[in-house]
């Protein structure tokens, strides 16, 4: 946790740094005033005192200080939202200052990135997510992350519950074998069936799936998901063995020994 502390503030001054070079900051843009409440709220940061921190940045705001240093004030306030406080919403409205003030690209497609991810993971604010995305996509030339923003735009669609949508975007990438979401396409088809209570082309996803996934947590994941499926399908049997052979391996057995009493009452009562 320390560590991660440490990297998180590496990447919190870096930043702060190649921004104050990409926006030409330079000490005549100060008041000496507001010189001094900055270089406090730093101080605090460097203390990690981040609420102490806020304060000041927010105080230099409602000054309406010049742009330039309105822009630096927002973005650090939009990175201690987003990383240290855990209040990864409230870092929304000031990575949006970014997007709307700063023509530099690289800074408007980092915080489109965080405004997307904060949309999709935090807010749950999934149209919003979508329309950021959509952005990113729209950048030329193309940029190295387009597949990932694709990815999230078709499990957006499937958290809104608009299946059709994500059906199209997963079977696309499906389509594609050298799409680094190739394999994890089959698991969401698989969880849009699922939810479609279209239990046996679920259990053809997953198993289309399980072919080419090599990570053990999520293998025994989808093969849970699997024996779900058969239970809903009224294939206990199969439902039965797939759960016990995940005793060694799930994280909450006692969830599985549960399933297994269940399953085996419910066989028994089919032979009375």
């Amino acid at each position: 946790m320390i560590q991660l502390k440490v990297n998180h503030l590496r990447h919190l001054f870096n930043n702060l740094l190649i921004l104050f070079f990409i926006l030409g900051l330079s000490s005549c843009d100060f008041t000496s005033g507001l010189n001094q409440d900055i270089l406090s709220a730093q101080k605090f940061v460097d203390q990690q005192d981040f609420a102490k921190a806020v304060g000041l940045y927010e105080r230099v705001l409602k000054k309406n200080p010049s742009k330039v240093i309105k822009t630096k004030i927002n973005y650090q306030l939009a990175e201690i939202y987003y990383l240290y406080l855990d209040e990864q919403v409230k870092a929304l409205k000031y990575y949006q200052f970014i997007v709307d003030n700063v023509d530099d690209p690289l800074w408007q497609v980092k915080s489109l990135e965080k405004i997307a991810d904060i949309n999709f993971s935090f807010a749950k604010n999934f149209t919003e997510a979508i329309r950021a995305y959509h952005i990113l996509m729209n950048v030329k030339p193309r940029l190295k992350n387009y597949d990932y923003y694709f990815l999230r735009v078709g499990e957006s669609y499937f958290e809104m519950g608009q299946y059709t949508k994500a059906r199209e975007i997963f079977n696309q990438i499906i389509s594609q074998p050298t799409n680094p979401y190739y394999v994890e396409a089959y698991n969401q088809m698989g969880l849009i069936e699922f939810y479609n209570q279209n239990w046996d082309k679920a259990v053809d996803y997953w198993l289309e799936y399980l072919k080419r996934e090599r990570r053990k947590d999520q293998i025994v994941k989808v093969k849970f998901l699997i024996a779900n499926a058969y239970e809903s399908n009224e294939k206990l049997k199969e439902a039965y063995n797939i759960y016990y052979s995940l005793l060694p391996s799930y994280p909450n057995p006692d969830v599985l020994r549960a399933r297994l009493k269940s399953l085996f009452d419910r066989r028994v009562a089919r032979k009375r």
